[in-house]
């Protein structure tokens, strides 16, 4: 029994170090993965944002189609010809403005027109010369874009006769899209009236992973994130101690209206682990049998020379 309490206890300090190294070495790893994927986050979303703004301008200056999205007096054409556009720069939607910040025509509410945009931030800088980008909020069907507003003009030290309002859809194809190139899981959010975090993408089951978000994402810690290293949190989900780092999205203003979340498996990651744990835990138990066995041997074979 004391040769077998002798080696149980050098194996279960082996065991607990062992398990203590594994569990820091696979926070690391998380941590480093995680702030990786993060700043990748950022770098697609930068990445398509300037697409779309160099398709935009590419596209406005075409004179043809600068006159055809400025000509109010036929809304029809105006229309025929935002659709053109939306189709040749691939966006989502875009919308047409006047010198006053006036609608002419939006091809996702198509109803829509005369309305005064001129307060817009994106449509207000693209109006005094400057292209600029940033979230755009549907409250009516609860999605989030990334838009860019593009001046239309003559020439690029002339006044500007409009603006042009594109944008790109934040959803489950851009998370799936993120999650291939990083192999983390990806949940873009916006910020409802209350401040509270709605799912718009997700790589996870949306009404399983909102309600941690709402517990686990706080809006000012976002709003301090001004150096790319991410806000932490953690949350449980199916079992799984998911592990995450959050990120500001951005209005033009500077104002956050939402944001997204990489997350990792800490169940994943200490899978290789795992399994090397419940070897140990068979070896011990099986040293441990033939410890007393050949102690109950011995202990025979004494009693039977005595």
């Amino acid at each position: 029994m004391a040769s077998a309490l002798i080696v149980v206890a050098v194996l279960g300090i082996t065991f607990g170090v062992t398990s203590i190294r594994a569990n820091r070495t696979a926070d690391a790893s998380i941590h480093r993965a995680l702030l990786a994927t993060r700043r990748a986050v950022d770098h697609h979303l930068a990445a398509r944002t300037r697409a779309l703004s160099s398709a935009s301008t590419l596209a406005t200056d075409v004179p043809q189609y600068r006159q055809r999205l400025l000509n109010q007096r036929d809304r029809a054409g105006v229309l025929d010809q935002a659709d053109d556009v939306r189709s040749l720069i691939g966006a989502a939607w875009v919308l047409v403005t006047n010198s006053d910040g006036i609608l002419i025509a939006r091809t996702d509410y198509r109803e829509q027109f005369d309305r005064d945009l001129s307060i817009a931030p994106l449509v207000a800088s693209a109006l005094s010369g400057a292209q600029t980008s940033g979230a755009w909020l549907d409250d009516i069907q609860g999605t989030m874009f990334i838009a860019t507003g593009t001046p239309l003009r003559e020439r690029p030290t002339a006044a500007p006769l409009g603006a042009l309002v594109a944008t790109y859809q934040i959803d489950d194809s851009l998370a799936r899209a993120i999650k291939e190139a990083t192999n983390s899981d990806v949940v873009f959010f916006a910020l409802d009236t209350l401040n509270q975090p709605v799912v718009v993408g997700s790589t996870l089951p949306a009404q399983e992973i909102e309600p941690a978000l709402k517990s686990a994402v706080q809006p000012e810690a976002l709003a301090a994130d001004t150096g790319g290293e991410g806000t932490p949190l953690a949350a449980a989900l199916g079992g799984q101690h998911l592990i995450g780092l959050a990120g500001p999205i951005r209005s033009p203003g500077g104002d956050v209206r939402g944001g997204f979340v990489v997350l990792r498996s800490r169940e994943a990651e200490l899978a290789a682990f795992n399994v090397l744990q419940r070897t140990m835990l068979f070896a011990i138990v099986l040293v441990v049998v033939l410890v007393l066995i050949l102690a109950f041997v011995q202990a025979r074979l004494t009693t039977s020379f005595s």
